[in-house]
C-alpha cells in the first residue's frame, strides 16, 4: 500500500499538498491505514534555512514513528505562521481541521478560544516521565490545553570581526553605538522586551496587554514568569515604561544604532554585514553560520543597566490538537506528541535543528561543546515564556505596537502620549478600576 493516500474516514477531504508519508506496515494487512493529519507552521518570516531544516527533520520524525505504528499515514502540512489560523478555520468549517498542530502560543491561542481545539486526554501520570517544562501553564483541571514542544531563546548575535566583546549591558550597547559599531533592534514589542526589562518595565508591558479572553487560566509552574491580570498601571510602573521609551528614542539618536521593523529584516542585514551586532531569535544562528561562519558570535543579551539579566520573551512552540478527530485518530495524535516528546525525540531535535531548546527536562544540553547552546540556555535561565495569557498581546497587536514604537524613536510623539495612546490599545487606562477574570 506504500504511495497509496487512505481517505480520511470523517470526510473524503485530503489536507493539501505538503508532505504524505505512508507506513510500509500496511502490506500485512487489508484494514485501512489510519489517516493522521499535522499541520506545521515553519515561522512567521521567510528564512529557508529553517523551513528546510524543519521540514526534514519532521520528515525523519514521521518515519520513526511509523515504524513502530503499522497501518498509519502522516500527512505533514507546512504554512507560514500567519496561514496557520486561517487554513485550520477554513477546513475545520467543512469538518476536516487537522488532527494536530505544531506552531507557537499566539496562533494556538487564537484557535483554542474560537472553538477549534480540544484538550489533550493526556494525563498527568502519562506526561510525568518526560518531565516537561512549563505544561502546568496549560493545565485546566486534569486535562491540558496543549503541551509545550519546543523552546526558542532570544540572543545577541554578531560579527566578531568588527566587534570582539559583545555589549554587557544597555549603556554600553549605547556606547559601543557612538564608536561607530552598527548596531539593530526590532520595532516589534515582543522582541523588544528584553530592552524594557532593563528599567523593570517589562512586567507592566505584560501587565497592559494581558490577554484575557478564552477560558480561565490554570495555575502557572514555579519556573515560568507570573501570569499578571490586566489592570490599571501604577505611578512606578508608569515611570518604569516612560524611562524605557525615553531611553529607545535616546538610543535612535546614535546614528549607527538602527530600529528595523522586524527580527527578520536584523537577520538580513547582519547576514550581508550592513549591521555588526543584532538582537536576534536563536532559530537564526544555522541562516548566520552559513553567511558569517566562524565570524558569528552569540550571547546572552546585555544587562540592564543596574545588573539584572536581560528578560526577553522567549518563543515557545506548542502542540495543539484539533477538534475534528475521530477517536482512533485522537489517539493516535496523542501517541505521536508523546513521541516527539520522549528523551532520544527531544534529544535528536535540538542537536540537528540548532536553535531549539527541549522542553524535556530528562534531556542533557551538551553546553560544554557548542557556545551557541550555553548562551542558549544561560537566555532560557532568565527568559519570559508566554502561555495563552501572557505575552500573546504583544504578540497580536504587532502592527498598532510597531506604529506607536516608531512614532516614539522618531520623535513624531512624546512618551507621554506614546503611553497614553498604549494603554488605549489595551483597553484601560489609570482611571479604569482593576478588571478582574
Amino acid at each position: 500500500m506504500i504511495g497509496l493516500f487512505a481517505t480520511r474516514r470523517r470526510l473524503g477531504l485530503g489536507f493539501g499538498v505538503g508532505l504524505a508519508l505512508l507506513s510500509a506496515g500496511c502490506q500485512g494487512s487489508m484494514a485501512p491505514p489510519e489517516n493522521l493529519q499535522v499541520a506545521i507552521a515553519t515561522g512567521a518570516g521567510n528564512d529557508a534555512v529553517v523551513r528546510s531544516s524543519l521540514r526534514q527533520l519532521s520528515g525523519q520524525m514521521v518515519q520513526e514513528f511509523m515504524r513502530v505504528h503499522p497501518g498509519t499515514n502522516l500527512h505533514l502540512r507546512f504554512l507560514e505562521e500567519h496561514e496557520l489560523v486561517e487554513s485550520v478555520r477554513s477546513r475545520a468549517s467543512l469538518g476536516a481541521g487537522p488532527d494536530l498542530m505544531i506552531t507557537r502560543t499566539a496562533p494556538l491561542a487564537r484557535l483554542e478560544r474560537e472553538g477549534l481545539l480540544r484538550q489533550s486526554s493526556l494525563g498527568s501520570n502519562q506526561l510525568a516521565p518526560f518531565q516537561i517544562q512549563f505544561l502546568n501553564n496549560f493545565r485546566q483541571a486534569n486535562r491540558y490545553r496543549a503541551l509545550p514542544f519546543l523552546l526558542q531563546p532570544g540572543l545577541a548575535c554578531f560579527d566578531r570581526r568588527r566587534l570582539p566583546k559583545p555589549p554587557a549591558n544597555l549603556d554600553d550597547l549605547v556606547a559601543r553605538a557612538a564608536e561607530g559599531v552598527r548596531l539593530g533592534l526590532p520595532l516589534q514589542a515582543d522582541e523588544l522586551l528584553w530592552t524594557a526589562s532593563g528599567f523593570n518595565a517589562d512586567r507592566p508591558l505584560l501587565q497592559l496587554f494581558q490577554d484575557q479572553v478564552g477560558t480561565a487560566q490554570a495555575k502557572p509552574s514555579p519556573a515560568a514568569a507570573p501570569t499578571v491580570e490586566r489592570k490599571a498601571l501604577t505611578a512606578e510602573q508608569k515611570a518604569n515604561l516612560l524611562g524605557w521609551l525615553n531611553w529607545l528614542y535616546q538610543a535612535n539618536i546614535q546614528p549607527t544604532l538602527q530600529f528595523v521593523d522586524t527580527s527578520d529584516e536584523l537577520v538580513q542585514r547582519l547576514e550581508s554585514r550592513q549591521f555588526d551586532w543584532i538582537s536576534c531569535n536563536a532559530t537564526a544562528i544555522p541562516r548566520l553560520k552559513r553567511a558569517l561562519g566562524a565570524n558569528l558570535g552569540v550571547s546572552v543579551l546585555p544587562a540592564g543597566n543596574a545588573g539584572q539579566p536581560a528578560r526577553p520573551l522567549a518563543r515557545l512552540l506548542l502542540i495543539g490538537f484539533g477538534r475534528d478527530s475521530t477517536p482512533s485518530q485522537a489517539r493516535l495524535a496523542e501517541s505521536f506528541a508523546l513521541f516527539v516528546l520522549n528523551d532520544f525525540s527531544q534529544s535528536n531535535l535540538i542537536m540537528k535543528a540548532l536553535g531549539n531548546m527541549p522542553v524535556n527536562q530528562n534531556v542533557i544540553v551538551p553546553v560544554k561543546d557548542s557556545p551557541y547552546l550555553a548562551a542558549m540556555e544561560t537566555s532560557l535561565k532568565s527568559s519570559t515564556v508566554p502561555n495563552f495569557n501572557l505575552g500573546v498581546g504583544l504578540r497580536q497587536r504587532t502592527d498598532p505596537l510597531r506604529q506607536l514604537l516608531k512614532k516614539n524613536v522618531y520623535g513624531e510623539a512624546k512618551p507621554q502620549a506614546v503611553l497614553a495612546a498604549m494603554e488605549t490599545l489595551a483597553g484601560s487606562s489609570s482611571s479604569t478600576p482593576a478588571q478582574q477574570r
